[in-house]
């Protein structure tokens, strides 16, 4: 495309061309939310949100931080696959989305290791672009059903891999800031 060719577009062109990068910035904050947390990188996700934000144990990244270094401590092995992801504009830079997440939690609240919990969840969002950055305002988490699992996915031999097909990996455990997660809390991984 030449010079010429960009002068084609329109501004409405330029507009929807906006939109789409938009949405895959904000799409972008639930896959990150999913993969910090999964890893315990608690930094990161915490800085997926606005300044401003109101943790629900007070306000701003530290007490979202320290929000979820609690609740993480909570779980042993998470993995959160993102699936639909809607989002619908308020303006330029104002958004609210629902996100599905299909969540499988190794609960530690009673003592036991190694049983999960497969969990539908529905993300009730509400994302600003802030310094030219989209972030969550507020992430609303909703449960259609958790329900244990026969399976015991972590009661395995290891995998190996490529070695062996089954068998438990090394993800998250080898993941650097799992490892830190854990050391700072002991007795948990």
């Amino acid at each position: 495309m030449g010079e010429d060719a960009s002068a084609a577009l329109s501004a409405a062109d330029i507009r929807r061309l906006r939109r789409v990068a938009d949405r895959d910035e904000i799409r972008q904050l639930a896959y990150r939310y999913a993969w910090g947390l999964d890893c315990r990188d608690v930094d990161a996700v915490a800085e997926l949100f606005v300044g401003d934000v109101d943790s629900g144990q007070g306000v701003g990244i530290a007490a979202m931080r320290a929000r979820f270094d609690q609740a993480m401590r909570a779980v042993g092995v998470t993995v959160l696959f993102v699936g639909n992801h809607l989002i619908d504009f308020d303006g330029d830079d104002e958004a609210d989305g629902l996100v599905y997440c299909r969540g499988y939690i190794e609960p530690r609240d009673d003592g036991r290791r190694g049983r999960f919990v497969e969990q539908a969840i529905l993300y009730r969002d509400r994302y600003r672009r802030q310094g030219g950055v989209w972030k969550f305002v507020r992430r609303k988490h909703e449960l259609w059903f958790g329900v244990e699992t026969a399976e015991r996915p972590l009661h395995q031999r290891a995998a190996e891999w490529p070695r062996h097909h089954d068998g438990v990996g090394t993800v998250p455990y080898a993941e650097p800031t799992w490892r830190a997660f854990w050391e700072r809390h002991p007795g948990g991984a």
